[in-house]
């Protein structure tokens, strides 16, 4: 079975890498342990991780740990990146175009 990997919904599922409806995390970081997650990594991803995390000589979940660390994140939490996900909506008002 495959699934899509942009907007939209399938058939046999939801888009993959998109939050599931009625499925919030559940994981508490206060109990103090380690979150054990499965994750669905596309080719051209897991190529460049798999490439990435060898060169460091980390492991894939200790690349994934140091990406994080390092993110850069908004004042309400988001990746910096994320209005390029999300349909451009970046939170603030787009202004208007002058001629």
């Amino acid at each position: 079975m495959t699934r899509k990997t942009g907007k939209g919904v399938e058939a046999n599922g939801p888009v993959r890498g998109r939050a599931q409806t009625g499925r919030p995390v559940t994981y508490d970081p206060k109990s103090g342990q380690n979150w054990r997650t499965g994750v669905v990594i596309v080719p051209d991803a897991a190529e460049k991780a798999i490439k990435a995390a060898s060169a460091t000589g980390l492991s894939f979940a200790g690349l994934v740990n140091e990406l994080i660390k390092r993110m850069p994140v908004d004042d309400m939490g988001r990746p910096v990146w994320a209005y390029e996900i999300s349909d451009g909506k970046s939170g603030q008002e787009e202004l208007p175009m002058t001629g």
